[in-house]
């Protein structure tokens, strides 16, 4: 394991935590209603369940690669303070959050149809729209950019660092798969170029819209609220569509082809009416999509900064699979 995983593991920092979480209590005059809970620890982070006297927290912990969720949910939340959830105290150094667990996911519901989905690309919509002034006070915050202007560059980039490692390290990038990217640059300049002139701005993009990532409201016509934002990027909106495609479809067992998928991208859409209808926005839902899957390289590329050769060996799929595949159709 990662040198964090095995630091998470020890007596020493459980005790650091328990006792920060414990200084963030007595703060805000809220009494502990039982044990504080470990939910899991996973490469990239680690949590705890905290009951209180007035309802139940959770502390999260962040690897080194995204230490920035705390700072980032913090501002986030307070510039569209009714759909994201605040911490009530972030230690930022350390990546330390502790927060409101406001209770069921829509992962739990059943999902026969797109409902659940249409509501919740169209409830996230309304954060991006929400955010679209705010990208300097994100960026100050630690929220990372991923602009079409500059993206050409980056993937050159990339491939190059990729394909330059050594025979048998697992980051490197296969002869084919790089000559692909190489030969396909043409298109991701048409891509990124189309992205960069076109009407929408940028704002942000969750990475992970899953729907275990949107809390059921506690009160009628109240939107959903969303966590987890470790993985958020400043970048093209309709890049988050990408994750909630591809979990629609494994959800519902078809494929992006199905009108299901089409009416939740078409419902997203509405949300963006000020800057087009849906016929005229829709041209930039496929590029957007094959772009955010540099969205998801840089994010284990993050992770994987640091860890231990097992790890590294274990997750470089996920890291290099979106980058080889970056001009690949998504909708079809």
């Amino acid at each position: 394991m990662a040198a964090w995983n095995d630091e998470w593991e020890t007596e020493r920092w459980r005790a650091a935590a328990h006792e920060w979480i414990s200084g963030v209590l007595a703060s805000y005059g809220l009494g502990p209603a039982g044990p504080y809970e470990p939910r899991g620890t996973h490469l990239w982070s680690t949590e705890i369940g905290v009951p209180t006297d007035h309802g139940p927290l959770v502390f999260r912990a962040n690897c080194p690669g995204q230490l920035a969720e705390a700072s980032v949910a913090s501002a986030a939340a307070a510039l569209a303070p009714a759909q994201l959830v605040m911490p009530l105290a972030v230690d930022a150094p350390r990546g330390w959050m502790l927060s409101p667990d406001y209770g069921q996911a829509l992962r739990p519901l059943p999902a026969a149809d797109e409902r659940s989905w249409t509501r919740l690309v169209r409830d996230f919509a309304r954060v991006q729209l929400d955010l679209l002034p705010f990208g300097d006070e994100l960026f100050d915050a630690g929220l990372l950019q991923l602009d079409p202007a500059w993206l050409p560059a980056h993937v050159e980039d990339q491939v190059a660092l990729h394909a330059s490692l050594p025979p048998g390290h697992p980051l490197r990038l296969a002869e084919d798969d790089a000559a692909g990217l190489r030969s396909g640059m043409s298109e991701v300049r048409r891509m990124c170029g189309l992205l960069a002139a076109g009407p929408v701005p940028l704002s942000l993009d969750h990475h992970d819209l899953r729907r275990g990532a949107a809390l059921v409201p506690t009160a009628a016509g109240e939107p959903l609220r969303f966590t987890g934002l470790r993985g958020a990027y400043w970048a093209h909106p309709f890049s988050s569509l990408g994750v909630p495609v591809r979990e629609m479809c494994a959800e519902l067992r078809t494929t992006p082809a199905d009108p299901r998928v089409a009416r939740v991208v078409a419902a997203y859409l509405e949300r963006w009416g000020e800057y087009g209808t849906v016929d005229e926005l829709r041209p930039y839902v496929e590029p957007a999509l094959r772009l955010g899957r540099l969205r998801e390289h840089g994010t284990w590329m993050r992770i994987l900064a640091g860890a231990a050769d097992a790890d590294v060996a274990r997750y470089a799929p996920r890291a290099l699979r979106p980058l080889a595949e970056l001009t690949r159709p998504v909708l079809g």
